[in-house]
């Protein structure tokens, strides 16, 4: 049975639909423009990345397109009408922070989007309240597969790494929380797991159900 004494939650794939609506962005834009395909390769490659990480696998993907950093500011024009417009919670949100606050869990945020994004969705799907801490993306130097997010959450609240627990829906991020030596459990969203993920991880589930179950102690086949 794990017994952590935080849980450490990431937002955008794993607690609130996002991907999905930035994949379709990604998606209807390039076949608007004859890319029949950007939904399903290069915005996949770019889930949970930031900065950098992101203009090398466009430019990478995408430079030979003479007009392609215009495609770019339409896409992530169309991607933010989507998520202004409406956002869902993944299954089992409400149910494990229910879950986590009844038990007396100590509860975080660490997201690599900005803290007024983070802040106006998680507030819009009532589900800012339910945390003790946020940390975002604009606060901290380095951004996931950088385990410095995760560090300092733990830091925050002056626990040792094995006393938490990290849920993570994305590869970096899974990184991320392997490298800060904290225990974590992936729910996949758009990419799935791989070999790499099975040994970074404790369990890899299918929803966050799973996750209060195996907080329960019940027998869950987790890999």
């Amino acid at each position: 049975m794990i017994k952590p004494k935080l849980v450490i939650f990431d937002v955008d794939g794993l607690m609130l639909d996002t991907e999905s609506q930035w994949q379709k962005a990604w998606q209807e834009v390039g076949e608007k423009h004859g890319i029949q395909d950007l939904g399903t390769t290069t915005f996949l490659k770019c889930v949970g990345r930031t900065g950098k990480e992101v203009d090398d696998i466009i430019k990478e993907d995408l430079g030979h397109i003479e007009n392609y950093e215009a495609i770019l500011d339409e896409i992530r024009c169309y991607g933010r009408q989507l998520l202004d417009a409406h956002i869902d919670a993944k299954p089992g949100v409400y149910e494990i922070l229910d879950y986590l606050k009844d038990k007396k869990y100590k509860i975080a945020v660490a997201t690599a989007t900005t803290k007024d994004l983070t802040y106006e969705r998680l507030s819009r799907l009532h589900l800012l309240d339910y945390f003790d801490y946020v940390l975002c993306g604009s606060e901290v130097q380095n951004k996931k597969p950088n385990p410095e997010i995760y560090i300092k959450v733990i830091e925050h609240f002056q626990i040792d790494s094995t006393d938490a627990l990290v849920l993570e829906d994305s590869i970096v991020g899974v990184e991320a929380a392997y490298r800060a030596h904290i225990p974590c459990i992936m729910v996949p969203d758009l990419n799935p797991a791989g070999n790499k993920q099975r040994n970074e991880t404790i369990a890899i589930v299918t929803s966050l159900y799973d996750v209060i179950d195996i907080l329960r102690g019940d027998d869950y086949a987790t890999k």
